[in-house]
Order: C-alpha cells, then structure tokens, then sequence
C-alpha cells in the first residue's frame, strides 16, 4: 500500500486527529444554550429549539463516530 493513503487496515479513513474534542465540546455548548431558555415562550420556539438541540446532538454522535 503506497504511503500517500489515509485508509487504515479495516477500511476505514483515518480519523482526524486535531480540532475535533473542541468541536464536539462547542456543539456541547450551543445544544445547552438551545436547551433553556431565559424567558417562557410559546410552544412553537419551544419545539424549535428542541429540534436545533437534536440535530446538534445527532452532529455530535456523527463526528465521535468519524461519519
């Protein structure tokens, strides 16, 4: 195998190896912030931000696992 390859022996690409704790911390950060709010709101922004603190969430589980 030529050494200008990112594959390892299973198949997989090479995870990156910088940037990335940071990242899944600052996603951690945000989908916190979504999570509570500081006034009482309507049920509408209530299921948006909801939803924002899902898809931040699944963001996290797809980087942890190199998707």
């Amino acid at each position: 195998m030529p050494l200008t390859t990112a594959r390892t022996r299973h198949g997989r690409g090479r995870q990156p190896a910088h940037g990335v704790g940071r990242l899944v911390r600052r996603l951690d950060r945000e989908r916190r912030r979504f999570l509570h709010a500081t006034a009482p709101e309507i049920p509408t922004e209530q299921a948006w931000r909801a939803g924002v603190a899902e898809g931040l969430r699944l963001a996290q589980l797809a980087i942890r696992k190199g998707v």
